[in-house]
């Protein structure tokens, strides 16, 4: 995860229509159970498809955004929506638009996103650097000039710009800053050899959407170390007291069928599991300790970020398992709400189009479901 992969979503997410936003900075220990509240409130955890069919309905598409402030056990997050009927616009009174000038979405207090003008008269989204953030970068370079000795206090300056995020309004800043680095240069230094500034830093190229799970990095963070490494942080901090589950990965050989692999190994597991979801949750659990003890059972089938596990249990719960003779397999019956809307096609003779609440308690387009795309959705709404 890089932090120049999550400026550039948020950059691309307010310029395909996610203005309004909302953002702060919370510790590592709460993260979790704010993600939690807004996957319960907003839906922040539905995939790009299913935003882009809820945008086509007419209700407002909430994604959430967070990275872990530089330094620090906190982290910054954000939370982007667009126009349209969303519990956001009446809950999240502090929210801004992206376009006003007091308004502007922020990383913390070193850039802010604006619209800057394109050669052919447009505009475009981009990152700057706060007035703040400039000013600072003006006192290192004077300071560093100053120091008479050698040059290494400029160059380890230079070196720092260099490796700024290589948007378009911070390469023009970059810029600035090291014709004002040359001016002052020749100001103190007269009787020096010209100094000639680095290049400005390369260019931002596309990245895909990146994602690791909060829990490793809270985790990591919580025990002092970096928030992202290849070294695995598995604790048991995240599972409530007195609620930790003795370890059964040895009893999966003993008792247990085996573990299926694969991309539905996850809906498999959770069905075959139901009875132990709905005592936890019946219990309080909350739904992070409910997924680190099927990780700890299971392994990596539930790997997966927090959203994504509460919108996967949502559906597994709604799903029943038919029992079918010895020596064949188990067979999955769809909803109630598929089989509601079969006898709605038969009274009336022709295909019910599902609503949206209906395909999203159903099961996935494509596995037996009569849920049809009427045509190819724009790039601007899928996100």
């Amino acid at each position: 995860m890089h932090k120049t992969s999550v400026m550039q979503a948020l950059q691309s997410a307010v310029a395909r229509g996610y203005i309004w936003h909302v953002s702060g900075v919370v510790a590592a220990e709460k993260f979790l159970a704010l993600e939690e509240k807004f996957a319960e409130r907003y839906d922040t955890g539905l995939s790009r498809w299913q935003r882009c069919r809820q945008r086509r309905q007419g209700a407002a598409g909430v994604r959430f955004f967070a990275y872990p402030e530089q330094g620090t056990t906190r982290f910054l997050w954000w939370l982007l929506f667009t126009e349209g009927e969303n519990a956001a616009f009446q809950q999240e009174h502090g929210r801004r638009m992206a376009s006003d000038r007091k308004g502007r979405l922020c990383w913390g207090t070193e850039f802010e996103l604006m619209q800057l003008p394109t050669p052919n008269g447009k505009v475009s989204w981009s990152w700057r650097m706060t007035k703040e953030r400039v000013q600072a970068w003006q006192e290192d370079i004077q300071a560093a000039i100053r120091t008479t000795r050698d040059d290494d206090a400029i160059k380890a300056v230079m070196a720092r710009l260099v490796r700024l995020p290589g948007f378009k309004g911070v390469r023009q800043q970059v810029f600035e800053l090291h014709r004002f680095a040359k001016d002052d240069w020749g100001r103190i230094r007269r009787k020096a050899k010209s100094w000639e500034p680095p290049a400005r830093p390369g260019y931002v190229r596309f990245r895909s959407d990146e994602a690791v799970s909060a829990v490793q990095v809270v985790q990591r963070l919580l025990m002092g170390k970096a928030p992202f490494g290849k070294e695995s942080a598995i604790s048991e901090q995240g599972i409530p007291e007195g609620k930790i589950m003795p370890v059964v990965n040895g009893d999966c050989q003993k008792g247990l069928p085996i573990i299926p692999r694969g991309r539905d190994a996850c809906r498999v597991l959770l069905i075959r599991e139901e009875e132990h979801i709905r005592t936890f949750i019946a219990e309080r659990w909350s739904y992070e300790s409910i997924r680190l003890w099927l990780l700890d059972r299971y392994g990596a089938a539930f790997d997966i970020p927090l959203p994504a596990f509460r919108e996967r249990v949502r559906r597994a719960l709604q799903i029943k398992i038919v029992p079918t003779t010895k020596g064949t397999a188990e067979a999955i019956q769809a909803v109630p709400v598929l089989g509601q809307a079969k006898e709605n096609k038969s009274e009336t003779g022709k295909e019910r189009r599902l609503t949206w609440e209906e395909r999203r308690a159903g099961r996935f387009p494509g596995s037996g479901t009569n849920v049809v795309h009427r045509k190819k959705p724009r790039r601007d709404e899928i996100y």
